[in-house]
């Protein structure tokens, strides 16, 4: 049996017990305490003097061109018959775009427009045949009136011939009386020579009479034929006038028509095509646009929405910074911007595109665009797309750290 001069549990702690020299531990001086506060508080007043804090507000915006856009809307409800352009192409303003059909369905005949046109093709016929007859009448009429005129003109011609003969036998009836009345009184002639000479004369002076009488009636007839004559042509001209504003009437209905069927929408300015929604054969409803132009010479640009509460504090040439939804800034970026021009009025939400979801009236906001994304992405001004959309901050007020700090103390120094 062995034994141990030590205990077993004095043996343990000295084995856990750590080896070297033991050094009394001592406190930093208090001067390089006071040093790191100094330092601290230096930082602090140094923060405060020149830190700032920016009240930003982040808006919706969209890009589109400086120059506006020009979309394209239909009538009404039509359909695409053909579609003479393709996306991007360059078009003079006047440049026919789209050919649409506003007319829809069939009518009471079971056709539809081109039954109605030959309806009306078929009326203006019939209104062509009846102008032709009536003008063929009033021809006749006038033609049988000319010639009783032309009668009436020689018979008094005829007439006046006679009353000169008879005339000259009235004057020479009236000198036989004269000389039968002399040699009665001069005892060679009797009383019954004188009565006849008399009476010779007036007979011949009734048969002038009568034929002054004829020849007033002639001619009284005669401006009768002319009135009617007068009357006749005025008649047909009035119902070849008549017949002519139908036929107008119907050529109207029938150009309408025509354009109902085939429309032709064209370019409104000169630019790019670009937006090109319409498809051969699609129903399209008014409120639709069946493309867009892009004016000529146009650079793009965004336009924000801002609320009324932030408009009041935008500047003319305050920067903006631009979050495109097209190019992530996660990957791209931010861009950067100026602003250029803030409405004067509130713009209506129903005129902003539907995709911002805005409900509320906002003040347009033109910002130019100097950068699309960070100095070392490739995206770049070129690569903006009308429409596109995107998210902005703008700095509505920037103030010193200190003035926030202290703000509630000097507001209340100021009251």
């Amino acid at each position: 049996m062995t034994s141990t001069l030590f205990r077993t549990e004095v043996i343990e702690a000295r084995r856990e017990r750590l080896t070297g020299t033991v050094i009394a531990a001592s406190p930093p001086g208090a001067r390089i305490y006071g040093a790191m506060l100094a330092i601290a508080f230096a930082l602090s007043v140094a923060v405060l003097l020149f830190g700032s804090f920016a009240t930003r507000e982040s808006v919706k915006g969209l890009v589109a061109p400086d120059l506006g856009i020009a979309r394209v809307y239909p009538p009404g409800a039509v359909e695409v018959r053909a579609i003479h352009v393709a996306e991007g192409q360059q078009v003079a303003a006047g440049t026919p775009l789209v050919t649409v059909a506003v007319t829809q369905g069939r009518d009471a005949g079971g056709e539809g427009v081109a039954g109605q046109i030959r309806e009306i093709d078929r009326q203006d016929g019939e209104l062509a045949r009846q102008s032709a007859l009536a003008a063929e009448l009033g021809t006749a009429e006038t033609g049988g009136l000319g010639q009783q005129r032309a009668g009436i003109a020689a018979e008094i011609a005829s007439l006046q011939r006679q009353r000169t003969l008879a005339a000259g036998q009235a004057e020479l009836a009236e000198s036989g009386s004269a000389r039968a009345a002399r040699l009665l009184r001069e005892q060679a002639g009797t009383k019954r020579q004188v009565e006849d000479a008399r009476a010779a004369a007036l007979s011949r002076r009734a048969e002038v009479e009568a034929l002054d009488q004829q020849i007033i009636t002639q001619r009284e007839a005669l401006r009768r034929i002319g009135t009617d004559i007068a009357q006749r042509r005025l008649g047909s001209a009035r119902s070849g006038a008549e017949l002519a504003a139908q036929r107008a009437d119907l050529a109207g209905r029938r150009a309408a028509l025509a354009r109902l069927d085939r429309l032709d929408l064209t370019a409104p300015v000169a630019g790019e095509i670009s937006g090109l929604n319409a498809e051969i054969g699609q129903r399209v409803s008014p409120d639709s646009s069946l493309l867009t132009l892009i004016p000529s010479g146009s650079r793009m640009e965004v336009w924000l929405y801002v609320t009324s509460r932030a408009a009041g504090r935008v500047r003319i040439g305050q920067e903006v910074r631009l979050l495109f939804d097209a190019f992530p800034y996660q990957k791209f970026g931010s861009g950067r911007g100026n602003v250029v021009a803030i409405s004067a009025t509130p713009t209506d939400p129903v005129l902003v595109d539907p995709g911002l979801k805005i409900t509320d009236p906002v003040y347009r906001v033109r910002v130019r665009v100097d950068r699309v994304a960070g100095p070392r992405a490739t995206a770049g001004l070129g690569q903006l797309r009308p429409g596109m959309t995107l998210n902005a901050d703008l700095v509505l007020e920037q103030r010193k750290l200190w003035e926030v700090f202290f703000d509630p103390i000097l507001r209340a120094m100021r009251r």
